[in-house]
């Protein structure tokens, strides 16, 4: 199934529709905290601007995922194109992505090894949280760049966890890997 130009501009009009509706549906003293505490912490490492929508984008995808799968069925009602009904489908299952660029293009997953075809033009080394699109490949709602050293730090951190997945683990302390790469670590 290939996602023509076409297509894709409607499911980026469905991305950039969602921060309205978290403004809109999250619990805004949540979210005060989430900023409160990360704010500070990840704002060395990219802008306030940038730090916030990762927050949002995290909070609503990942963590209280209600939020996004709530808003994906109700676009999924409003479009009668089986390949945009199919995609929002996989869209329900946002994940947290680590990974470096293979010689090939594609990106080994630090999470399990999977190679995917990013649809974003990204840096060697990346983390953000991904949307599926199909087998091994993903669009990337945010990304961050990273250095080898990171996914050290990623093993570290990991290494101290008990009873998760890497891919758990990478969405549960999603915020806390991206202050790895913060002055303040």
């Amino acid at each position: 199934m290939t996602v023509t130009s076409l297509y894709e501009r409607e499911l980026l009009a469905v991305l950039n529709g969602f921060s309205d509706y978290v403004e809109k549906h999250a619990d805004p003293e949540q979210l005060e905290r989430l900023y409160h505490t990360w704010i500070p912490l990840l704002s060395t490492y990219v802008t306030h601007d940038a730090v916030e929508s990762t927050l949002d984008e995290w909070y609503a995808m990942i963590e209280n995922d209600f939020l996004w799968l709530h808003y994906i069925e109700e676009k999924q009602v409003l479009t009668e194109k089986p390949i945009i009904q199919h995609i929002l489908e996989i869209w329900k299952k946002p994940f947290a992505f680590a990974g470096s660029r293979l010689p090939n293009g594609r990106y080994e997953h630090w999470a399990d090894g999977i190679k995917w075809n990013i649809r974003t033009e990204c840096a060697e080394y990346i983390i953000g949280i991904a949307l599926p699109l199909g087998e091994s490949e993903a669009l990337l709602v945010h990304w961050f760049e990273t250095d080898e050293a990171f996914q050290e730090l990623l093993e570290d951190g990991f290494s101290e966890t008990k009873d998760l997945t890497r891919q758990q683990y990478l969405n549960g302390h999603y915020l806390t890997c991206l202050s790895f790469q913060s002055d303040n670590t």
